[in-house]
């Protein structure tokens, strides 16, 4: 699975050091959640849920945004992805399920959408 150019990744950082990344990835229609968190640090040993549309564990989540096109990604569906790195910090993985469905469904809202 290779992201294409239509990748958006933000960092956020606590004392200098990346604690947290969020992002939204076009890749292939095909694509699954399980192959999107195998291709994602901290997020591929998670539990998916029963309509498989979210991965989450304690470190990561994966979601896919459903009904979403966009022109200029045209046969891809979009992901949203959150990695987190701080080595001190650890959600509870229901934390993460939330956290992932929210951002999932403010993504789907955003003009990443059309």
């Amino acid at each position: 699975m290779t992201p294409n150019d239509g990748t958006n990744r933000r960092q956020g950082l606590v004392d200098g050091k990346v604690a947290l990344v969020s992002s939204r990835i076009w890749a292939a229609q095909k694509d699954s959640v399980a192959q999107m968190a195998n291709s994602n640090a901290n997020t591929d040993d998670g539990a998916l849920t029963d309509d498989s549309h979210y991965m989450y564990s304690r470190t990561g989540a994966v979601g896919r945004v459903e009904d979403c096109a966009d022109p200029t990604h045209p046969e891809q569906a979009l992901f949203s992805v959150i990695q987190v790195f701080a080595s001190d910090v650890e959600g509870e993985a229901s934390t993460m399920k939330q956290l992932i469905t929210a951002y999932t469904k403010a993504v789907g809202a955003s003009s990443d959408c059309t």
